[in-house]
Parts: C-alpha cells; sequence; structure tokens
C-alpha cells in the first residue's frame, strides 16, 4: 500500500515519499534581527514606552524597576487592533531589558486569555533567543485572571485581614442558589406580590457591590421595576453577607472587594506595591 510505503520511506529518512514537498524548517531568526518588526508605529511606542528600543542597554535599569520611568500608560485601542500582540510583546521587552518575571503583575479577565498572554511571551522570548526549547524561558508566576489573583493574595494576606485561609469560592450560580435560600427563609418568595427572583436579586447585589452605590441608586438607575423592594432587599443582603461570613465563603465580588479593602490598608497597600514593579492589565 502506498501508506505503508511511504512511512517506511520516511522512516528511511526519505521526506519526499509522502509525495508532497520537503517540510520546510523555520530557521531562527538572526541575532541583530528587530523583534517589534511587526509592530505598527503606535504599537511599538507603547511595547517600549518607559523601556528603550531593542538592543538599548543602557534602559536595562529602567526596566528593571526605575519608578522614575513608568508612568502609567492607557491604551484605547478596538477589537482586532492588535492589544493583545502589543501587550505580549511590552512583557517580552521588559524581561529583555532585565525587569524581574517574578514581580510582573499581569491581568486578564479570563483563565483562557491568561495562559494564551503566557503562551505568547514564551513564543516570542524563544524567537527573540533564537531557539524552540523552553528551557531558560522566565515564568510569569503572577500573570492570571483578577479574580484568580485576587484569590491567591487574599489566602497569602488571610491572617491579616482577619479572613480563614481556606475559605470557599462560590461561582455565580453557587451564590445565587445561597442567596435563594436567605430569601425562603425569610418569607421573600412567599409573598403575595411577586418579589424579584434569584438572580435578580444576585445582579442588584452584584451591581451595588461593584459600583460602590447606594442600594437606592441601583435600583432607581438599573432596576427601577424593584425599587419597592428596596427595604427588604436591604434584609436579605445583609443576611446574605452575614450568611457568607459564617460559612467562610467568598463569591466573585467579594474576591475584588477584599482585595480592594486590602489595599485601602497603608502598610499592605506599600507592601504589594513595592512586590511588583509592573502591573499590566490586558482589558478592564
Amino acid at each position: 500500500m502506498k501508506v505503508n510505503r511511504a512511512v517506511r520511506e520516511l522512516a528511511a529518512g526519505n521526506p519526499r515519499a509522502s509525495g508532497g514537498a520537503a517540510p520546510k524548517v523555520r530557521q531562527p531568526a538572526p541575532a541583530n534581527a528587530d523583534p517589534l518588526a511587526q509592530l505598527n508605529t503606535a504599537q511599538r511606542a507603547a511595547a517600549c514606552f518607559g523601556i528603550g528600543e531593542p538592543g538599548n542597554d543602557d534602559d536595562r535599569r529602567n526596566a528593571a524597576g526605575n519608578d522614575d520611568q513608568h508612568h502609567p500608560l492607557l491604551i484605547i485601542a478596538g477589537a482586532g487592533s492588535g492589544k493583545t500582540t502589543t501587550l505580549a510583546q511590552r512583557v517580552a521587552q521588559l524581561l529583555n531589558h532585565g525587569a524581574d518575571p517574578g514581580r510582573i503583575l499581569l491581568l486578564t479577565f479570563s483563565r483562557r486569555a491568561a495562559s494564551e498572554m503566557t503562551r505568547r511571551v514564551e513564543r516570542l522570548l524563544r524567537q527573540r533567543r533564537g531557539t524552540r526549547s523552553l528551557a531558560g524561558t522566565p515564568a510569569l508566576s503572577w500573570a492570571g485572571t483578577f479574580h484568580g489573583v485576587a484569590a491567591r493574595l487574599l489566602r497569602e494576606y488571610a491572617g491579616r485581614i482577619g479572613i480563614d485561609p481556606a475559605f470557599t469560592i462560590h461561582d455565580r450560580q453557587d451564590s445565587a442558589d445561597l442567596l435563594n435560600l436567605v430569601r425562603h427563609a425569610q418569607g421573600l418568595s412567599a409573598k403575595s406580590k411577586r418579589f424579584p427572583l434569584k438572580a435578580t436579586c444576585l445582579a442588584i447585589y452584584s451591581a451595588a457591590i461593584n459600583t460602590q452605590a447606594p442600594l437606592r441608586e441601583v435600583l432607581q438607575s438599573t432596576f427601577p421595576w424593584c425599587a419597592e423592594w428596596e427595604a427588604d432587599l436591604k434584609r436579605l443582603f445583609l443576611e446574605y453577607v452575614e450568611t457568607k461570613q459564617a460559612q467562610q465563603v467568598l463569591d466573585y465580588d467579594d474576591l475584588l472587594l477584599y482585595w480592594a479593602q486590602m489595599l485601602g490598608e497603608a502598610v499592605l497597600a506599600r507592601e504589594l506595591g513595592e512586590r511588583f514593579t509592573h502591573v499590566l492589565v490586558d482589558e478592564y
């Protein structure tokens, strides 16, 4: 059979036996090749902001942590404009200029995006070194989602902020179910006039927590059809929080809220600020 013959030919070292052209072997980029050649002018400026161009050894100390050189940079761009590519190139540029990979905080919204960002950076670093091996590639130990990084920091600092380091994390469905249990326990589901369902209650609670706005304002601006239940919702949310605390449970909103509250403590904020020399956010 042709397939068997092709396999034997390939094993014998004849790459053309399959009937196609010999596979192309990608050659490593020349050592002096511009690693940012694929970027346009605006992307290149963002990737090099406060760091310097490739090959400029005078800028290595800047990437390593000279705060005077690293002012905040906000990139506003639409879908498909190369934001993720630019950010990956910036991380690679920082590492090539001497930044400590363990002090780079890279935040994304999804685990998939965090994994993709890490893979892109690794690929760029391998290309710059002219190798396919992962050996020696710096590990970005603080690359992850907002919620993932928050959970990790809260467990680490749990003893200093008064929570159990073994806390349980509830996803949105778990949170809605727990809120519904409290809703039933308070008799709200048995009212003659239909009380908001668990999903709506959770959406209202989440909006109030994340905007830090009074419940009345949230109801009036976003959930006007629920405004008549303001007093009942306040009682519901209070017992929901007390139930979570009693069970050592944090929901997704809590992860960000507790992290923000932790940064409100001057000593902890200073410690975390000194821990990271670069904070990069994919989207927010």
